[in-house]
């Protein structure tokens, strides 16, 4: 190996050590605080330490105490060796066990049998541990004379030591959906823009840039389609421009009102308080009343309508919970099926029909509010 080699291997150590070292750190094993100290089950683990004192009634009272732990069924014992504590250490009754000589115990149980204050007289005293902090939890005692009566009532006084354990159980909050409402009612409003097309045209001879308004309402019909109805009124400026009569040039402007009724399927797909819905449906355009007629001379006529305007319409609409109600914006394409036919009104028809069929664009902007909260 060459110096050179070995002076940038030299150079480069120190970052090489920063970098493994934390590494090798972190490969270590470290126990988790998620389930520690709990079975499979979910029981706690409770470590039975030996008893300290007469060594036969100290035993007998450890084999019993194991049987109570279990009995009370959210937890279990586990008996624990009086050779694992190293020669000459002192068992621990009043004071909480080394946590590296009982790993992976939630709750710890000390003991001790000791003489009371008549001859032939006893008491058994225990400590119940919480291993989380090494804290008490509780301490009680249990006085006899009559070791074959206190085996009777330790059962109950281990229950007692566990029923001070005050366990804080973290509830999950409940999940607060966004509602889904079963029907919504709203006002929209929004720009026009419109082609026309006369008979015969490959391209639009006139457009128009107007407003649209009304009435929105929807019904769900599942948790994905809902059924939407609107009631729009809007209007078409026809204008011709170059026109020429007698040497004249002139432009004119037919200007007709409609109700448009659109019927729509709509899909539903939501995210958290926003919904976006692709649609697409049909309608029918009502004019309303005569067609206003403009020029640019001195010229005045009356115009009617013939026939109801048919079409396909398609879109997408955003909807987002705000306040009280809902935001709805959206963008919509309508096609005429038919032309429609404007007549003069002209006993001797000497001005031909005006027929025209619409390509059109709505960019909306509403608000909304819902009824019957189905997610409730």
């Amino acid at each position: 190996m060459n110096s050179r080699l070995l002076r940038s291997l030299w150079a480069g150590a120190p970052v090489l050590i920063l970098v493994l070292v934390p590494a090798l750190l972190a490969a270590q094993t470290v126990p988790s605080r998620q389930g520690w100290g709990f079975t499979d089950e979910a029981r706690a683990i409770v470590a039975v330490l030996p008893f300290v004192g007469e060594e036969d009634a100290a035993r007998r009272f450890h084999g019993e105490t194991m049987n109570a732990v279990a009995a009370l069924t959210r937890y279990e014992g586990r008996e624990v060796s009086a050779s694992v504590f190293p020669e000459g250490t002192e068992i621990p009754t009043d004071m909480p066990p080394n946590r590296a000589l009982v790993p992976a115990v939630r709750y710890a149980l000390t003991g001790g049998v000791y003489g009371g204050d008549r001859p032939s007289e006893f008491y058994l005293q225990l400590w119940l541990w919480d291993m989380d902090g090494s804290m008490m939890i509780y301490t009680d005692d249990l006085v006899y004379d009559d070791i074959e009566g206190a085996m009777v009532s330790l059962p109950g006084l281990v229950e007692w030591l566990f029923s001070h354990i005050r366990e804080v159980v973290e509830e999950t909050p409940p999940e607060v959906l966004p509602p889904e409402w079963l029907y919504t009612f709203g006002v929209k409003t929004g720009l026009a823009p419109r082609w026309y097309v006369r008979p015969g045209e490959q391209i639009s001879g006139a457009q128009s840039l107007g407003l649209e308004g009304g009435l929105t309402a929807a019904m769900h019909l599942s948790s994905l389609f809902a059924l939407q109805v609107e009631l729009l009124v809007s209007q078409d400026d026809l204008v011709y421009r170059g026109l020429t009569a007698n040497d004249i040039t002139y432009s004119e402007k037919l200007s007709s009102a409609f109700l448009t009724l659109p019927l729509f399927i709509r899909m539903n797909f939501k995210a958290s308080s926003f919904k976006l819905s692709p649609m697409a449906g049909f309608y029918l355009a009502l004019p309303l009343g005569q067609t206003r007629y403009s020029s640019s001379v001195d010229i005045t006529a009356a115009y009617t309508h013939s026939g109801v305007l048919t079409g396909f319409s398609t879109g997408l609409e955003a909807v987002l919970n705000y306040g009280p109600g809902m935001f709805i914006v959206g963008l919509r394409y309508s096609g005429d099926f038919n032309h429609l036919v404007i007549d003069y009104d002209n006993p001797r028809d000497t001005v031909p029909d005006t027929s025209y069929r619409r390509d059109m664009f709505s960019l909306y902007l509403g608000y909304g509010f819902g009824f019957f909260d189905m997610n409730k």
